[in-house]
């Protein structure tokens, strides 16, 4: 009997090396530590301490405002992008004149990353920027976009809006251009305006999109880290804070590794539960 020849584990090699090196060990050993006390800050002497890190957080009022507010970012930030990119995708769709070039002008902001988006916004954001000047000439006066405590959550709202509504788009151009031609001549012939053809054929037709469009957006946005960091820091105060940068600022600032690690899990486990949820009351609609 001949052996099977071994070059398909010879290409996946690599690839599993890689997944459980850079993958799954950090995750499991950052599983580990959540469960003892590493405080780098008194010495990196570990300290087994079971479920105490996690328990901590039900006291901790910082990082549960930090977890309603990464909540609330989430949930403002993917609705504004869905709706901007819906909006773009139904114009880009249509038959414009130099759709190409505007398709790829929209893009630019996915091209950069979050850090080099951060920076430009930061500058933009200034005083002296445009937003600050469009302000002053509407009557609306000096805005402190990123010093005010109520301001600042919304400059980082439409920060990410700006980087991620392109990417919206171009699911959902992708999903539009999917749909037949002769259901929208059907309809046409059946004397549906363009308001009943979008409600009652388009958006329909292109739920499965919109779904897995909003589940990778959610789920990235959950992370939200860099963005904050360059433009705010977590200021005023701790008007901005997220979990991701509160774990940050625990674990690499204060030292305090084990807490940070128990901190990052529960947003994890919180990023699995939502999306599990998600899927399955999605499924149970289909059905």
């Amino acid at each position: 009997m001949k052996r099977k020849p071994s070059f398909p584990l010879f290409f996946i090699g690599p690839a599993l090396i890689y997944l459980l090196a850079l993958i799954l060990f950090p995750l499991a050993f950052s599983l580990v530590v959540s469960f003892y006390r590493l405080d780098l800050a008194a010495g990196a002497v570990w300290e087994f301490v079971g479920s105490a890190n996690y328990a901590a957080l039900l006291d901790d009022d910082t990082f549960q405002i930090s977890l309603l507010r990464t909540g609330l970012f989430v949930v403002s930030a993917v609705s504004l992008e869905l709706t901007a990119g819906l909006i773009l995708a139904l114009l880009l769709n249509r038959e414009i004149r130099g759709k190409r070039i505007f398709r790829v002008v929209f893009l630019f902001p996915v091209m950069i990353g979050s850090l080099v988006a951060g920076f430009i916004w930061r500058l933009l954001y200034h005083s002296n920027g445009p937003p600050s000047y469009f302000a002053f000439l509407v009557g609306v006066g000096q805005i402190a976009w990123l010093g005010s405590t109520t301001i600042a959550p919304v400059s980082i709202i439409l920060t990410d809006v700006w980087q991620w509504t392109p990417f919206m788009m171009l699911v959902l151009l992708a999903g539009l251009q999917t749909i037949p031609h002769e259901t929208y001549e059907a309809a046409v012939v059946d004397g549906a305006s363009r308001r009943q053809i979008l409600r009652h054929i388009t958006i329909p037709m292109l739920v499965p999109v919109i779904v897995v469009a909003v589940l990778i957006r959610a789920i990235d946005a959950f992370k939200i880290f860099d963005i904050i960091y360059i433009l705010t820091s977590g200021g005023p105060g701790t008007s901005t804070y997220v979990v991701s940068l509160y774990a940050y600022l625990v674990g690499f600032k204060s030292l305090n590794v084990g807490y940070a690690a128990a901190m990052s899990y529960v947003l994890n486990f919180i990023v699995v539960g939502v999306s599990t949820i998600y899927i399955r009351t999605l499924r149970r609609k289909e059905r």
